[in-house]
């Protein structure tokens, strides 16, 4: 079992390098959740409703573009988090940040922040964005690491990726690339 001390420490000790985003790309932020149920960490994922939106049907962490009206990257991450699953900044203690990623296909930079959720389940979803959350063991994760890349069909298209199996769901793309980007500091 993980304890809450290493789980602090691993966000204390990410040194993030020097990141120049494109310039054409869209800045984004999410909230990495980590809730403590049952005396083991979890991290909260939401997939995405089926819908025509460029991120359907994905398992993902709740967050999103950033809004000219935000402050910060964080505080774009705290209001979508607390727009989709009703997770509000005073539930959320921010751990630190965790490197930022770029999708491939749709020309975000994700910036993420690690946080430890205050706020137990049930979560009141936004159900026009999140069809469900997903609750993955930490310690699943860990075991699963290194993640393996494959081939994956997602709308018609052969994509290779990181894959991570949990249950009948699959987190690849972006949210497998930022859980790359910490998992191995718990090994």
């Amino acid at each position: 079992m993980i304890a809450e001390e290493i789980l602090r420490n691993v966000f204390r000790t990410i040194k993030l390098s020097d990141f120049e985003p494109p310039e054409d790309a869209k800045e984004s932020a999410v909230i990495v959740p980590f809730l403590e149920l049952n005396k083991t960490w979890h991290l909260i994922f939401e997939k995405k409703v089926k819908d025509n939106s460029k991120h359907a049907g994905q398992i993902a962490f709740p967050g999103g573009s950033r809004d000219k009206e935000d402050a910060s990257l964080l505080e774009t991450a705290i209001r979508e988090t607390c727009e989709e699953i009703n997770v509000c900044k005073n539930e959320l203690e921010i751990l630190g940040k965790i490197k930022p990623t770029i999708t491939l296909k749709t020309n975000f930079v994700i910036y993420p922040f690690a946080a430890i959720v205050k706020k137990y389940p049930p979560y009141k979803i936004n159900k026009s964005e999140v069809e469900k959350l997903i609750f993955v063991p930490l310690e699943y994760l860990i075991k699963s690491y290194p993640f393996p890349r494959k081939s994956y069909m997602f709308n018609g298209k052969k994509i290779e990726t990181l894959i991570i199996k949990f249950e009948e769901e699959i987190i690849w793309g972006a949210t497998a690339r930022i859980l790359n980007n910490f998992i191995p500091l718990f090994k």
